[in-house]
Protein backbone atom coordinates (compact mmCIF):
# COMPACT_ATOMS: atom_id res chain seq x y z
CA UNK A 1 0.00 0.00 0.00
CA UNK A 2 1.36 3.66 -0.79
CA UNK A 3 1.97 5.97 1.65
CA UNK A 4 -0.68 8.63 0.14
CA UNK A 5 -3.37 5.67 0.63
CA UNK A 6 -2.38 4.96 4.73
CA UNK A 7 -2.78 8.75 4.81
CA UNK A 8 -6.13 8.44 3.64
CA UNK A 9 -7.26 5.24 5.78
CA UNK A 10 -5.52 6.92 8.49
CA UNK A 11 -7.44 10.01 8.26
CA UNK A 12 -10.30 7.99 7.58
CA UNK A 13 -10.15 5.89 10.90
CA UNK A 14 -9.52 9.10 12.85
CA UNK A 15 -12.81 10.67 11.49
CA UNK A 16 -14.33 7.48 12.46
CA UNK A 17 -13.33 8.25 15.77
CA UNK A 18 -14.25 11.66 16.08
CA UNK A 19 -18.01 10.82 15.13
CA UNK A 20 -20.97 11.20 18.03
CA UNK A 21 -23.67 10.83 15.53
CA UNK A 22 -24.00 6.72 14.00
CA UNK A 23 -23.61 6.65 10.64
CA UNK A 24 -26.73 6.43 8.13
CA UNK A 25 -27.37 2.63 7.49
CA UNK A 26 -26.67 2.84 3.88
CA UNK A 27 -23.19 4.52 4.62
CA UNK A 28 -22.54 1.26 6.61
CA UNK A 29 -23.85 -0.98 4.14
CA UNK A 30 -22.05 0.69 1.64
CA UNK A 31 -18.79 0.37 3.93
CA UNK A 32 -19.32 -3.17 4.21
CA UNK A 33 -19.21 -3.80 0.62
CA UNK A 34 -15.80 -1.87 0.41
CA UNK A 35 -14.62 -3.90 3.21
CA UNK A 36 -14.90 -6.83 0.48
CA UNK A 37 -13.48 -5.27 -2.54
CA UNK A 38 -10.93 -3.43 -0.47
CA UNK A 39 -11.16 -0.22 -3.77
CA UNK A 40 -10.24 2.68 -2.24
CA UNK A 41 -11.22 5.04 -4.62
CA UNK A 42 -15.34 4.35 -3.48
CA UNK A 43 -13.78 4.71 -0.49
CA UNK A 44 -12.36 7.65 -0.86
CA UNK A 45 -15.98 8.90 -3.27
CA UNK A 46 -17.99 7.52 -0.26
CA UNK A 47 -16.44 9.76 2.47
CA UNK A 48 -15.64 12.98 0.53
CA UNK A 49 -19.39 13.27 -0.07
CA UNK A 50 -20.88 12.29 3.11
CA UNK A 51 -21.05 13.29 6.78
CA UNK A 52 -17.69 12.43 7.71
CA UNK A 53 -16.16 14.95 4.38
CA UNK A 54 -15.22 17.75 6.67
CA UNK A 55 -13.49 15.86 9.33
CA UNK A 56 -11.64 13.51 7.42
CA UNK A 57 -10.62 16.55 5.00
CA UNK A 58 -9.30 18.02 8.44
CA UNK A 59 -7.63 15.02 9.25
CA UNK A 60 -6.15 14.26 5.97
CA UNK A 61 -4.85 17.74 4.96
CA UNK A 62 -2.93 17.69 8.77
CA UNK A 63 -1.58 14.22 7.64
CA UNK A 64 -0.39 15.31 4.21
CA UNK A 65 1.22 18.58 5.16
CA UNK A 66 3.12 17.66 8.46
CA UNK A 67 3.85 13.68 7.47
CA UNK A 68 7.60 14.63 6.12
CA UNK A 69 8.31 16.04 9.43
CA UNK A 70 6.06 13.78 12.37
CA UNK A 71 6.66 10.93 9.99
CA UNK A 72 2.56 9.89 10.31
CA UNK A 73 2.76 10.54 13.36
CA UNK A 74 5.72 9.14 15.13
CA UNK A 75 8.79 11.43 16.31
CA UNK A 76 11.79 12.09 13.78
CA UNK A 77 14.05 14.85 15.63
CA UNK A 78 14.27 16.71 18.61
CA UNK A 79 13.49 20.20 16.97
CA UNK A 80 10.39 18.62 15.84
CA UNK A 81 8.80 18.48 18.79
CA UNK A 82 6.46 21.46 18.64
CA UNK A 83 5.16 20.45 15.93
CA UNK A 84 4.41 17.01 17.13
CA UNK A 85 3.09 18.48 20.38
CA UNK A 86 0.12 20.40 17.96
CA UNK A 87 -3.07 19.29 20.47
CA UNK A 88 -5.26 20.95 17.78
CA UNK A 89 -5.34 16.93 15.84
CA UNK A 90 -4.50 15.09 18.73
CA UNK A 91 -6.68 12.00 17.74
CA UNK A 92 -5.45 12.34 14.50
CA UNK A 93 -1.81 11.63 15.84
CA UNK A 94 -2.98 8.85 17.95
CA UNK A 95 -4.89 6.77 15.14
CA UNK A 96 -1.64 7.64 13.17
CA UNK A 97 0.29 5.89 15.65
CA UNK A 98 -1.32 3.34 16.61
CA UNK A 99 -1.86 2.80 13.06
CA UNK A 100 1.62 2.58 12.24
CA UNK A 101 2.25 0.16 15.22
CA UNK A 102 -0.61 -2.30 14.53
CA UNK A 103 1.62 -2.54 11.05
CA UNK A 104 4.79 -2.86 12.02
CA UNK A 105 4.52 -5.05 14.75
CA UNK A 106 2.09 -7.07 11.97
CA UNK A 107 -0.36 -7.42 14.61
CA UNK A 108 -2.86 -5.89 11.65
CA UNK A 109 -2.27 -5.31 7.52
CA UNK A 110 -3.95 -2.16 6.54
CA UNK A 111 -6.23 -4.28 4.67
CA UNK A 112 -7.02 -6.46 7.57
CA UNK A 113 -8.06 -3.18 8.96
CA UNK A 114 -9.92 -2.49 6.20
CA UNK A 115 -12.10 -5.21 6.55
CA UNK A 116 -12.66 -5.49 10.18
CA UNK A 117 -13.61 -1.51 10.40
CA UNK A 118 -15.66 -1.04 7.08
CA UNK A 119 -17.02 -4.11 7.23
CA UNK A 120 -18.51 -4.41 10.82
CA UNK A 121 -21.65 -3.43 11.27
CA UNK A 122 -20.49 -0.66 13.93
CA UNK A 123 -17.95 0.86 12.19
CA UNK A 124 -17.71 4.14 14.65
CA UNK A 125 -17.31 1.73 17.61
CA UNK A 126 -14.55 -0.68 15.95
CA UNK A 127 -12.14 2.38 15.09
CA UNK A 128 -12.66 3.77 18.28
CA UNK A 129 -11.79 0.00 19.66
CA UNK A 130 -8.96 -0.60 17.80
CA UNK A 131 -7.52 3.30 17.90
CA UNK A 132 -8.42 4.43 21.13
CA UNK A 133 -8.16 1.89 23.36
CA UNK A 134 -5.89 -1.52 23.98
CA UNK A 135 -7.52 -4.17 22.21
CA UNK A 136 -9.25 -5.68 19.29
Amino acid sequence: MKDYELQMLTAFFAALTQQSEPLPADFVVQLNEISETLDLNQLNQLITNSSLGENYQIAYQRLRSKSSVRNLGLDTTPKDRDVIGDTNCTEVHNVSRRMLTIIAQKQETPESLIKKICGNSNPIEAAKTIFLTSGF
